[in-house]
């Protein structure tokens, strides 16, 4: 659903605090409100698997904070995105507010694509993060187990697109010596089913 009425953040904020709008998910694009449909299974344990390496490699090493889907970042007085992982380098943070989003870019974000997705607007919304004061943005593909990195050029208004196979390894500048091959990030202890068809019932 998309809510057409161009808003502030501050309006964005107000109206998630409408009770309809209690237990439910949006983003803020341009002053528009877009509501984000619940991830599936899969996309939801791999944003959940990266955390999990993220956040100690992080904290260990006192580099900043690692935040979850429901962290909100004000990037614009009109745009306020909730990367599915986020990552906010420690020499950029003065505290944290107790209420309301982040004020600043993260300077890594994460997103994890979801069977509900459109893979174009996914990649659309990459640029949109680096043109926001985002430095990297990872998308993560579970169905090829594969990756792409995005990252700003030195040409005005270009991208750089690192591609990361199945069997290759996520690595940033932005966290040094930190390295997650593809192949253990989706070892997720269990199976990944296939989708199956409907049953039908027998005639």
């Amino acid at each position: 659903m998309t809510v057409r009425e161009r808003l502030s953040v501050t309006d964005f904020e107000a109206f998630l605090k409408l009770p309809e709008n209690a237990h439910r998910r949006f983003e803020l694009h341009h002053g528009v409100v877009h509501e984000i449909a619940p991830s599936s299974a899969l996309p939801t344990l791999i944003a959940s698997e990266l955390i999990s390496y993220l956040r100690p490699f992080a904290r260990e090493r006192g580099l900043g904070l690692v935040t979850a889907p429901d962290g909100g970042f004000a990037l614009t007085p009109n745009d306020a995105l909730s990367p599915d992982v986020a990552f906010i380098r420690a020499e950029r943070l003065t505290g944290i507010q107790r209420r309301g989003f982040f004020q600043i870019a993260p300077d890594l974000a994460v997103e994890v694509v979801s069977p509900s997705d459109s893979i174009p607007a996914v990649q659309r919304k990459a640029a949109r993060y680096l043109a926001l004061g985002v430095r990297e943005v990872w998308i993560i593909y579970p169905d090829e187990r594969a990756a792409d990195i995005y990252r700003s050029a030195s040409a005005p208004d270009r991208l750089e697109v690192q591609q990361v196979a199945a069997d290759g390894v996520l690595t940033s500048d932005l966290l040094p010596d930190f390295r997650l091959p593809l192949q253990q990030l989706f070892a997720l202890g269990t199976s990944i089913l296939d989708d199956q068809p409907q049953d039908k019932t027998s005639q």
